[in-house]
């Protein structure tokens, strides 16, 4: 009774997430079929229009953006975000190819608009996963979209997946609480979540609580502990999650092989960034979108720039030297946005002000600096301080995306990891801006730095930009 109740859930689940998917599919036709209508026909007067029902009585369009979302295997996986967008796009294009190529051999160019067809994958690749992130966050509320987890081990690493779950709840799991063999945490709770018990009675916590999927995050396991553990669990439940003992390992881009006889894997651990198509990918990626914004960032940075010399006197722009590709020291653009004696104040703070001093020396920032201007606190909540920068990138000295640009005076701080950084161009925006930025810890925005480097990918960098506009319009951990 069981199996039969949860294949009938399995499909209730695919069954909603195809309506989700065929009403943004029919969404992104009404607008591609709209703007031929309407707008290219001004252009175009003597190419047919046909009406919106002619397209969709056109069912085999739909079935095959619907059975390319089903190759990528979208409809049984539970991804995160980005992971998902980017198989979503991977399936989307692949559909708008195959239906291009149809209506293009079959001659079918008298009844299918190539215009619609190309604005329905352009549409589709920005409200698809709008729709998809909506349509989950609604399914996983009414339960349906909506796996229970238990997390066996109570410590650190369970705590961390617990809090990126909670984040995630696209994914659509959700959490009953822990497992720990640590008698000092059971009935005790962690992120919110209960420790139940010990880590043996785990068959009796599946069955009570009718969980589906279990995350072992014990790292620290032995490989021999982990294995009998991994197949004692994998008999009880259908999905088993391990979190291994890899953290800081570059993965994001890693190639898993298979030695059967020895029962041995294989991590082929690529460094994109030492690929030069890739560096050639980066670098084009960069320019093209510097130029694109370009009409629109330099009416912006003009109009800082006027605000800025109105409020105090001085440049509105200056050249701060920080770190780049390599160790070799640039000039970094940036709005000023403290007085023009700012570092004779900053000496006579820190001489006089012990508590001050000791944050400064940690992360390299004052949460309340007294030498911001009005405008400057403006400028850094929303990061427009670092418009100029753009500049930077046209020269080719800095990237869109890419580490933090660390100052000459924090060679030491880095530490080991500064060959890592300094192997790619500084960013105008990184891994750490969209991580909690300043609220974040010295060491940690290091890490994060060496994490990207070592992970680069250029869908990597796509999601990043993204996140930062989030990031900026909510200020988060800006100062």
């Amino acid at each position: 009774m069981t199996e039969v109740y949860k294949i009938i859930k399995d499909l209730i689940r695919f069954f909603c997430l195809v309506c989700v998917d065929l009403v943004a599919f029919y969404v992104c036709l009404f607008i591609a079929w709209f703007l031929r209508a309407e707008f290219f026909s001004i252009f175009l007067p003597d190419l047919p229009v046909f009406t919106y029902s002619h397209y969709v009585s056109l069912w085999w369009i739909p079935l095959i953006f619907l059975s390319f979302i089903f190759y990528e295997g979208l409809y049984d996986r539970n991804l995160p975000f980005w992971d998902e967008v980017r198989d979503l796009l991977k399936a989307l294009s692949l559909a708008s190819i195959t239906l291009m190529a149809i209506v293009t051999l079959g001659k079918m160019g008298g009844r299918v608009s190539r215009i619609v067809l190309s604005s329905l994958w352009i549409i589709s690749v920005f409200l698809f996963p709008i729709f998809r992130l909506w349509g989950k966050k609604f399914l996983y509320k009414i339960g349906i979209w909506k796996k229970k987890v238990l997390i066996i081990g109570a410590g650190n690493a369970g705590r961390l997946v617990a809090e990126g779950l909670e984040r995630e709840r696209h994914m659509g799991y959700e959490i009953m609480g822990f497992l720990d063999d640590d008698e000092q945490k059971i009935g005790k709770f962690v992120n919110g979540k209960r420790v139940f018990g010990n880590i043996s009675t785990f068959p009796k916590f599946f069955k009570e609580l009718s969980i589906n999927t279990a995350i072992i995050a014990i790292p620290s396991l032995s490989a021999s502990q982990l294995s009998l553990l991994t197949a004692n669990i994998q008999k009880t439940i259908s999905d088993t999650m391990v979190i291994p003992d890899l953290k800081g390992i570059a993965l994001l881009n890693t190639d898993l092989l298979h030695l059967f006889r020895e029962e041995l894997f294989l991590m082929n651990i690529r460094n994109n960034l030492k690929s030069l198509p890739n560096k050639l990918m980066k670098k084009i990626f960069d320019i093209t979108l510097s130029i694109v914004t370009l009409p629109v960032l330099l009416p912006a940075i003009g109009i800082i720039g006027l605000i800025i010399k109105l409020e105090s006197s001085g440049p509105a722009i200056y050249a701060h030297e920080r770190i780049g590709k390599g160790g070799k020291i640039f000039k970094c653009y940036k709005f000023r946005t403290m007085q023009r004696d700012a570092e004779e104040r900053l000496k006579e703070i820190l001489e006089t002000n012990q508590e001050i001093r000791n944050e400064w020396f940690n992360n390299w920032k004052l949460r309340d600096d007294p030498r911001i201007t009005k405008v400057g606190w403006f400028l850094r909540r929303t990061s427009l301080d670092e418009l100029p920068q753009i500049f930077n990138v046209l020269k080719g000295q800095m990237s869109l995306v890419g580490p933090r640009p660390y100052l000459p005076r924090e060679v030491e701080s880095i530490g080991d990891n500064l060959q890592i950084i300094c192997s790619a161009k500084p960013g105008i925006t990184g891994l750490w801006q969209v991580s909690g930025r300043s609220d974040t810890g010295y060491r940690y925005r290091i890490k994060l730095d060496a994490w990207y480097v070592m992970n680069w990918s250029l869908w990597l960098d796509i999601a990043i930009l993204f996140k930062t506009i989030k990031v900026v319009l909510k200020a988060e951990g800006a100062y």
